[in-house]
């Protein structure tokens, strides 16, 4: 909505060739989620006990932005 864009990279990928590149992204991107410069919208949240539930949306496209799937509390 305010015109920004956000690339992404294959994470996998990066792990196998660049490790310690993935790991300061990671800790960038952790440190800008902590300090609320970015944000996670999430539309979804089931309990381990809904799990063939959320995979099931997530199988036929039913999930819109993000899901959490809760394994302890």
């Amino acid at each position: 909505m305010s015109g920004r864009s956000l690339l992404t990279h294959n994470s996998n990928l990066r792990s196998r060739t660049h490790p310690a590149r993935l790991a300061d992204s990671a800790r960038r991107a952790l440190a800008l989620l902590a300090d609320g410069r970015i944000r996670v919208d999430i539309t979804a949240e089931y309990g381990l006990a809904e799990v063939d539930t959320a995979v099931e949306r997530l199988r036929t496209g039913r999930a819109h932005g993000k899901s959490v799937l809760r394994v302890r509390r």
